[in-house]
C-alpha cells in the first residue's frame, strides 16, 4: 500500500473500557438520587435512543458547531427525554448538570479508557517508521487530555473528533479535516476502526483506505465489504504494512 498517515479511531479499536457507559451513566445517576431500582438495562437503552434521535434533529435544525456538547449544560433537554421515558417527569436542572459534570469527569479524565496492550508499541513504531498518525473520534469531548495521560500525545500529529450528526462518522468530515491537519492526501491515508457502518463507512467516503479491527466486535467481519482490510489488533496493522 502506498500510505503515508494512518489515522485511529479510538473506543474498541485502540482503546478498552473497565465498564460500559451504561453502567457509568446509572451508576452517578443513582449517585445523585435518581432511583433506578426495577428499571431494566434494555428500558434505560430505549430512552437513550428516543434521546439520541430527538438530539440528532436538533442539531442540525440548530446548527450546532461539530465539537458541541462539551458542556454539560448541552445536555439538559436530552437528558429529560431520557428520565420522562423512564417515568421521572420532574428532574432539576442542577441534578442534570451535576450527573453530566460526574459523568464527563468519569469517562474523560479517570483511567475508565486505557490504551490496549498493544497500541502504545503500535503507534511508537509506526511513528519511528516516519508515518504521520492521527486520531479520528465519533465523541464529544476533546480526547486530547486521554492521550497525554496514556503517554501517547507526543506520537498524535492530528487530532479531531465529534459527535455532532452531519459532522460525526460516518460523515467523513473528520477524517476529512485529520488529512487536512496531516498535509497528507486522503487517498494516501489509511482509516483504522472498528465499525464497518460508521468507520468503514467514514474511510471509504473520504477516499481512504479502510481498515477494520475485530478484537472488540468480530461480527463486524462478516460486514465488511470488498476491498477492506481486517485486522484483529492494532498490532496486526504492521505486517500489513511491511514492517515487523
Amino acid at each position: 500500500m502506498n500510505v503515508k498517515a494512518i489515522i485511529f479511531d479510538l473506543h474498541h479499536t485502540i482503546t478498552r473500557t473497565k465498564k460500559s457507559a451504561l453502567a457509568v451513566f446509572k451508576e452517578i445517576a443513582i449517585s445523585v438520587g435518581i432511583n433506578l431500582e426495577g428499571i431494566t438495562d434494555k428500558e434505560i437503552k430505549d430512552a437513550f435512543r428516543k434521546s439520541d434521535n430527538w438530539l440528532s434533529e436538533y442539531c442540525i435544525r440548530e446548527n450546532v458547531e461539530p465539537h458541541w456538547g462539551h458542556e454539560p449544560s448541552d445536555w439538559i433537554e436530552a437528558d429529560r427525554i431520557i428520565f420522562k421515558e423512564l417515568g421521572f417527569t420532574k428532574i432539576e436542572k442542577d441534578i442534570i448538570i451535576n450527573l453530566e459534570k460526574r459523568f464527563k469527569y468519569e469517562t474523560r479524565e479517570t483511567d475508565y479508557e486505557m490504551l490496549t496492550e498493544d497500541a502504545k508499541e503500535t503507534l511508537e513504531i509506526l511513528h519511528k517508521e516516519g508515518y504521520a498518525i492521527g486520531i479520528c473520534t465519533r465523541r464529544h469531548d476533546n480526547p486530547t487530555s486521554f492521550l497525554k495521560r496514556s503517554n501517547v500525545l507526543h506520537l498524535i500529529d492530528a487530532v479531531t473528533w465529534s459527535g455532532v450528526k452531519g459532522y460525526a462518522k460516518p460523515n467523513p468530515f473528520t477524517l476529512l479535516q485529520a488529512a487536512d491537519i496531516l498535509k497528507v492526501n486522503p487517498k494516501l491515508c489509511a482509516f483504522v476502526g472498528n465499525y464497518v457502518d460508521v468507520d468503514v463507512k467514514a474511510s471509504i467516503r473520504a477516499g481512504m483506505i479502510p481498515i477494520l479491527v475485530t478484537w472488540a466486535n468480530p461480527e463486524e467481519k462478516d460486514k465488511a465489504p470488498e476491498g477492506t482490510i481486517v485486522i484483529n489488533s492494532p498490532r496486526d496493522l504492521l505486517p500489513v504494512l511491511g514492517l515487523n
